[in-house]
């Protein structure tokens, strides 16, 4: 049995290679991700096709760790992973900033452990996080996929940080709008479906108010994301919807990095124990967050009056 994902990778290249013939090329590749993670994956290309995504072996190797998955079954499913349509991407369209401006869109990634990938990234500093840009190749219900924004493009196309950031402010609330549910609606939609009932007390966080020893305050929470529930964390650089959610809810209020894909919001006005949030943000990294997926191990808040996002701990 292959032992490392390197040999697993080349077995399955040479068996891949057995199943598509000559006239195709398989060759092993890998990505360096978010967070430091690496992916290793097959590139399947022939004469004359444009350019191809990988078609990652991670999961497979995992169930072929557990048994669950031969060799030669791990190949046909790369290979028929490479012959679904996926996003067209016509290289030459790339060349030019203005077919490509409108498709512009941001993220958020951690500074600290993105060192390595940011000093080929052009960013923004925000807070501990910095703001990085790609251009979206793939727009569906539930999925996208998209293009790093890298320095070498960023001179081809003679643009400047600020630029970049610019339209990716408007594509991004544009491409990508924004959605704030009360967890309760979602606890609620999702749980049942799991198998699992819900009481009413296991739908908010409790705070015993000073001064009484018996009653408890229900806390509110909110899910903030995108509408497809990706890249969702990004939301914490629109600006309005900052203001619109402390409006909504007559309060500052802290936010909570649950990862790169969505934000919880809790009132302060209700809640003011930050040694618990602090510990529920490593709780949720540590045990429920995969590594590449981890935003930040801060705690940061909205400050309604100064209408700014800050790391309050």
């Amino acid at each position: 049995m292959e032992r490392t994902i390197t040999d697993f990778a080349e077995a399955v290249r040479t068996e891949t290679m057995k199943k598509l013939g000559g006239e195709y090329q398989v060759t092993v590749e890998t990505k360096n991700k978010n967070n430091k993670a690496v992916y290793t994956g097959l590139h399947i290309s022939r004469k004359g096709m444009e350019a191809e995504p990988l078609v990652y072996l991670d999961d497979y190797f995992r169930q072929y760790q557990n048994g669950n998955m031969t060799v030669p079954e791990a190949a046909e499913c790369v290979v028929k992973a490479s012959r679904k349509k996926g996003p067209s991407v016509e290289i030459r369209q790339f060349l030019e900033y203005e077919n490509v401006k409108d498709s512009i869109v941001y993220r958020l990634i951690n500074t600290e452990m993105n060192r390595e990938l940011l000093d080929d990234l052009p960013h923004m500093e925000f807070l501990d996080l910095s703001v990085v840009f790609c251009c979206l190749v793939m727009e569906e219900v539930d999925n996208s996929a998209f293009i790093w924004i890298h320095n070498i493009h960023m001179k081809l196309w003679d643009v400047t940080v600020e630029e970049l950031y610019r339209a990716a402010s408007e594509n991004t609330q544009q491409l990508e709008k924004p959605e704030i549910m009360n967890i309760e609606e979602i606890l609620y939609d999702v749980l049942p479906e799991e198998g699992f009932s819900l009481n009413k007390n296991d739908r908010s966080m409790e705070e015993e108010p000073a001064g009484n020893n018996n009653a408890t305050a229900t806390v509110p929470m909110y899910v903030l994301s995108s509408r497809k529930r990706l890249q969702g964390a990004a939301c914490m650089l629109y600006p309005d919807l900052l203001r619109r959610s402390a409006d909504r809810m007559d309060s500052s209020y802290y936010i909570i990095p649950s990862s790169i894909h969505e934000l919880l919001l809790i009132p302060a006005a209700g809640f003011a124990d930050r040694d618990e949030l602090k510990a529920m943000i490593c709780e949720i990294n540590d045990t429920h967050v995969a590594p590449e997926e981890r935003l930040s191990y801060s705690l940061y808040g909205y400050d309604k009056k100064e209408n700014k996002v800050e790391i309050l701990c």
